[in-house]
Order: C-alpha cells, then structure tokens, then sequence
C-alpha cells in the first residue's frame, strides 16, 4: 500500500518542505504539509495584540486540531511527521493517536526545554522545565521514530535524556533546484562582496559577536545585508543604530523572486549560533544558502553541526561566537581573496546539490518510512 504522510508544523514553511513534498511524491509516496499559521501570517505579526492571537494559534488550537487528527482511526495519514514546533505537539499526537492510531514520528527540530532555559525563558530544575522534560522524554520512548537534524543533537538529547529508540539524522535540507543550474561565479572586479544574513534572528542566534564587530568597523569590500525578522533582529538594530551606512543594512523578509535575487547575488552567508545552543538547534537556512552557491560564514561553536557542515565541506570560515576579532580578520580575507571565496563558494554548491537538496533528502525519509511500515506489519 502506498503511505500517506503528512508534515505538521505550527507555521507553514514555504521553502524546503514543498520541495520535499514534490520529492516524496516522486518516488510514490503520498504526502502533505499540514499547518495552522501561514507564513505571512507569522511575518505580519506586529504589536502586543497581534502576538498574542499568534500565539494562541500556535500554542492553542493548533494542538487541538492536531489531537483530533490523529484521533480518527480512518482517515488520519499513514505515518504523522510531527515537528517541535510547537514543542509539545508530537507529545499531543501521540496521545490521541494511543497504540492503534496512525504511527507518529517526532520531527526535532530544537530540544526542548533547553531551548527555554538557554533563552531565559524557563529556570532550571524549576517544576514547568522538568515536567517538559518529562513529556519531552516520553515522545521519544513512544515515538514510532525520532528524526533529528544532526548529529550534534541527537547526541546531546542522548546525554540529556539516555539512550533515545529509533533515532535517526536526517538534514531537513533545502530546495535546490531554483538555483541548480546556476553555479558559482567569479566577483567582478573591485566589486564589493555582499555578505547576507537572511531569515530568522531569533534568541538561539549569536547577535552580540556581529554587533561588536560592526561598531568596530566592517572591512572596506565587503557589505553586510540583514533580511528577516524575530527578536535579534530588534536587539541589532538597537546595537548598531549609528553605524548603518553603505557596508550594513536592515530590511524585512524576502519572499519568491525577490529572496531567489538576493541569495544568488550574495557570495556569502552568515549564519550564526549562540554559545549553549551547540546541542539544542541545526539553523535550516545552512543548507538554503549552500544549494544557492553561497560559502558560509558561521559564527557559532566549534562543537556544533553547524561548525561539522561548514569543516567537513571545506564551505566556509567557523568563528566562535565572542570573537569579534576573528569575525573580523574573516571579513577581511573575503574581501581581499575573491578567489579563496569562490571555491569555497563550490565547495558548499556541490555539497549542498548534491547532498542537502530534496531529492537527496527524500531518501532518507522514503527509508524510514519503509522501516515504520515493516515495523508495523510484524506487530499485526
């Protein structure tokens, strides 16, 4: 029997998992991204209102929805992918859908409720974080199967809760083909190289190490462009009101051609990664910015899948976080060697269509869900 899947996340995301979707079918899986906020919805949140109904959306019904889903014995999917976010809905799947109910996989994206702590969010040892814990420890003992992002993660959630069950790494990846036949180019000569960060800044991403080092003064050749939202983006434009100018730009979400623009004529990513969420989060646009062509510029731990994926590539430069210096002499280097930068620039396409785009992804998952189904069947 063909499997019918579905992908549930809170929020909609709108450019790696329609393309894993495409990619699954392909290969004669059935299968659906299921969510309750839209992207734009999520972007256009603005003001203490408008939060607050978002978050109630996330938190609220969409648990809701998902219990009923999984309730029904007849017309729920195959196989339920649920993500972490929100981080207590593979828990609520699970519960509805009971032994007999359509077998859930608990997608982790972060781990909880680390995430809470490292972001100030939730005390230590305090009731609320161990009863997450808790709940976070018995989805992966009755999960059919415990996908997580990288190594990195799954070995930490290994330290933080013992030996996990069928636990497998499976990158979330990103959609190359809008940029599959678009490799790498030189940078025109004394052209500036354009460095972006682009997506998400929130309370797990590194802001004080970019803030220091544009106060000091950004490299002459290189431009520095922010498009995104969340609360980093808030703190570094506080940070760095008075240094904006032709080398750094704030600016809000891109979206379809207008973000293809911008990730194919930047040479550089930026991502980054705060000190204590080493084990806790894999940032996905990583792996947009690799099938675009783009050479990585990863401010984040050493012992991090972030720092793994730019090493074991040869894709970029790893900064520590903290270390304005280093971001520094980076900046400078891509300024000053076009030429280093652009192999690396194909080092990361390479790797990044080769192993990180959907198709390559599908597999992974077409195998799992080989192994639940099989798994299944001898139970009967």
């Amino acid at each position: 029997m063909t499997p019918r899947v579905e992908f549930w996340s809170s929020t909609e995301y709108t450019t790696f998992l329609p393309a894993l979707v495409r990619s699954l079918e392909a290969r004669g899986v059935k299968a659906r991204q299921r969510y309750q906020v839209t992207q734009a919805d999520y972007w256009a949140a603005r003001g203490s209102v408008a939060r607050l109904w978002l978050r109630a959306r996330c938190y609220a019904l969409y648990p809701i929805r998902v219990g009923f889903r999984f309730l029904s014995r007849t017309n729920g999917p195959r196989v339920g992918i649920v993500c972490t976010n929100t981080f207590f809905a593979p828990w609520v799947a699970m519960a509805f859908a009971g032994r007999r109910g359509s077998p859930v996989v608990n997608w982790v994206f972060d781990l909880y409720p680390d995430v809470l702590t490292v972001a100030g969010k939730l005390r230590r040892d305090s009731f609320a974080e161990r009863f997450i814990a808790s709940r976070v420890k018995a989805s992966f003992h009755h999960a059919a199967a415990n996908v997580f992002l990288g190594e990195r993660l799954l070995e930490h959630a290994q330290e933080r809760f013992g030996p996990i069950p069928r636990a497998y790494v499976i990158a979330v990846g990103a959609d190359g083909a809008p940029f599959r036949h678009d490799p790498p180019t030189p940078r025109a000569a004394a052209a500036r190289a354009t460095i972006l960060y682009c997506g998400n800044l929130g309370r797990m991403h590194d802001v004080g190490t970019i803030a220091g080092a544009i106060r000091r003064g950004i490299p002459d050749g290189v431009r520095v462009e922010f498009r995104g939202n969340g609360a980093g983006f808030r703190e570094l434009e506080t940070a760095v009101a008075s240094s904006m100018g032709a080398a750094v730009s704030l600016g809000g979400n891109l979206q379809g051609e207008a973000w293809h623009s911008a990730m194919r004529s930047a040479e550089v990513a930026l991502v980054t990664l705060r000190s204590g969420a080493e084990g806790l989060v894999m940032p996905s646009k990583t792996y947009s910015a690799m099938v675009a062509g783009q050479a990585l510029l990863a401010v984040c731990p050493a012992k991090s899948d972030l720092a793994d994926t730019v090493r074991k590539h040869d894709a970029g430069w790893v900064v520590e976080p903290g270390d304005t210096a280093g971001l520094l002499a980076a900046l400078a280097q891509i300024a000053a060697q076009p030429d280093e930068v652009l192999r690396r620039r194909v080092n990361s396409f390479n790797a990044g269509q080769g192993a990180y785009d959907q198709d390559a992804i599908a597999g992974g998952w077409a195998a799992l869900f080989d192994t639940i189904a099989a798994a299944r069947a001898s139970q009967r």
